[in-house]
């Protein structure tokens, strides 16, 4: 057992990058907001409230279209979809949080318990690196992704982009939105404001890790100058022999 290793930047890194993986899925997993609107009937006002949440299916959410009791001309189905589907871009990043958790807590456990095999077995110390590049690159992707995925949920859940779903809206388009459907109260996206920023912070991390993983691998120890010179057997300096040393009697 080798409780060191915390301490050293390979595993007090490994620690950083598991708090911030926990910090960037916890933040996206389980999420949930709403919105609310008012329709204004002939009779009185509705409001009306619009959930949403993780993975954020907005083109399965169901939005009434026949808000206003004894309306006339209802036809179609009762109820509508909004527009767009964000399960591709949340879950992916999620499913990045969550396997770079697993991975610093199986990283640790080889340092810390099994310090000899990752010392002795360079091909152990070759994966690390090559983990640690791939989970670097991966987190450039999810975050970029989810960002861009968040920045269209922001406006396809607003429920002015889908007061043409229902029908008491619908009367004269850009008429009815503005006076007969307003938007009360927007959804709050804080949390996934914050889980884009740990993203990108989960990038930089395991981006700095990947000096401190390549200078345990053997390419380092090969490309390193000093360790290099240590290796060589380091030339010695003849000695010189004075003329006549060699001659018995010289000494007299």
């Amino acid at each position: 057992m080798n409780a060191r290793v915390i301490k050293e930047p390979r595993g007090f890194l490994k620690f950083i990058k598991f708090v911030l993986a926990i910090f960037a899925f916890a933040t996206t997993a389980g999420y949930a907001t709403y919105s609310t609107y008012r329709v204004a009937c002939s009779t009185q006002n509705i409001t009306l409230k619009y959930d949403f949440s993780y993975p954020f299916r907005l083109d399965v959410a169901t939005v009434k279209r026949h808000v206003c009791p004894n309306a006339t001309n209802t036809t179609g189905p009762d109820y509508g979809s909004a527009f767009g589907n964000y399960a591709a871009p949340s879950q992916f990043y999620v499913f990045v949080g969550v396997m770079a958790f697993l991975y610093c807590i199986a990283a640790v456990v080889l340092y810390v318990f099994f310090d000899h095999i990752y010392s002795e077995n360079s091909k152990v110390r070759i994966g690390d690196f090559v983990a640690t590049a791939i989970f670097a690159l991966l987190w450039l992707i999810a975050s970029a992704a989810w960002a861009q995925g968040l920045t269209e949920l922001k406006i396809y859940s607003n429920p002015m982009e889908f007061f043409d779903v229902i029908q008491d809206c619908q009367c004269v388009k850009n008429v009815c939105n503005s006076k007969y459907c307003t938007v009360i109260k927007e959804g709050d996206f804080a949390t996934l404001n914050v889980s884009i920023i740990f993203g990108f912070l989960n990038m930089v991390v395991w981006g700095t890790g990947l000096w401190f993983s390549f200078k345990e691998t053997p390419w380092f120890k090969r490309s390193d100058p000093d360790t290099y010179a240590t290796q060589q057997p380091s030339a010695t300096t003849p000695t010189q022999q004075i003329p006549g040393s060699d001659i018995p009697g010289s000494g007299m």
